[in-house]
């Protein structure tokens, strides 16, 4: 193992599952990328730059996720630096050929069978027809919600009326829409869809 490799795994192992991190490492030596590991961002788990203005590939990855979601949003991005590599700039974000790239890319892992038993499922089904986001594929969150640390309440476990605090605005509860709450925003009255499994930051109890 180089010394660029031996570093880079040493560093991302603390947010890594065991027997992956040198893997990204290769990645990120092999594809010349700057990889940043953020603070927590309420709009993205992750993202990834193009080359522009002398500055190469770049990646960041929110450093609060739990492992294995960290895992997925890493490859994610790489996903999509492979895709404009290959195929140029006007492919859709999350089209064929990012959805070819994200599985090729996990697929290393998969067969070191080394993931939770519940994880792996889920993975491998979202993978059929990975999305934009692992957030939006219900049943693949859920289960990586099991591996977060204190996690709190989720939209679901409310009642229909109850007031709460989702990033920073309030909202009362309203009728389920499949994996959505059609919930009203107390500051505009406007009713927007909220999944039922994002998790709230604070109940509001009437005194």
């Amino acid at each position: 193992m180089s010394t660029v490799i031996e570093n880079y795994t040493k560093q991302l192992s603390p947010f890594l599952p065991n027997g992956t991190a040198e893997y990204v490492a290769q990645l990120i030596k092999n594809n010349k990328t700057s990889f940043k590991i953020s603070k927590k961002r309420k709009t993205k788990l992750g993202d990834y730059r193009m080359p522009y203005q002398g500055k190469g590939h770049r990646i960041s990855v929110n450093g609060d996720l739990n492992e294995y979601a960290f895992l997925i949003t890493t490859l994610h991005e790489f996903a999509h630096l492979k895709a404009f590599t290959k195929y140029g700039s006007r492919i859709k974000p999350h089209g064929q050929e990012w959805k070819m790239m994200f599985m090729d890319l996990f697929q290393p892992i998969l067969d070191l069978n080394i993931l939770p038993k519940d994880v792996d499922l889920a993975l491998n089904k979202y993978l059929k027809n990975a999305r934009a986001s692992s957030c939006t594929d219900d049943a693949l969150y859920r289960v990586l919600k099991r591996y977060d640390s204190g996690s709190g309440m989720l939209v679901e476990h409310l009642n229909l009326g109850d007031r709460f605090k989702l990033n920073n605005i309030t909202f009362e509860k309203g009728k389920k829409l499949r994996k959505y709450y059609l919930c009203r925003n107390l500051d505009n009255n406007r009713q927007y869809r909220v999944l039922g499994v994002a998790e709230i930051e604070k109940q509001l109890i009437d005194e």
